[in-house]
């Protein structure tokens, strides 16, 4: 059998050995943290706020009904992107569906097709 102080003095040298670990593990989550803050406040993010937009930003654009040429009951069945170009399918109040072709850049509608209705 092993006697008592041996016992003991091993239960110790765990218990300093796992306090120890947790201090180091502690200290690696913290210091980790600190560098994720650094990055993040040095980075330069691409968000824009709503006074930025409205004032010309390159990258936004604001599209309305009267831009795309839409009256007011119409509905937008699908939206894609392609390249540079949004590409929207429209259904008009009057059922006529279309496909609207916007620059993704400028919002400036740059095509239009007209689809022919479907047989039934």
């Amino acid at each position: 059998m092993i006697p008592i102080p041996v016992l003991k003095s091993a239960v110790i040298i765990m218990g300093v050995l796992i306090v120890a670990g947790l201090v180091v593990i502690i200290m690696k989550i913290s210091q980790k943290t600190g560098e994720l803050a650094e990055n993040m406040a040095t980075a330069d993010p691409k968000v824009t706020t709503a006074a930025e937009s409205t004032q010309g930003d390159a990258t936004s654009f604001r599209l309305d009904l009267e831009q795309l040429g839409l009256d007011v009951g119409a509905r937008l069945l699908s939206m894609d992107v392609a390249g540079e170009r949004l590409v929207l399918r429209v259904q008009t109040g009057a059922g006529v569906e279309r496909v609207v072709i916007v620059d993704v850049k400028s919002g400036v509608v740059v095509g239009e097709v007209a689809l022919p209705p479907a047989e039934q």
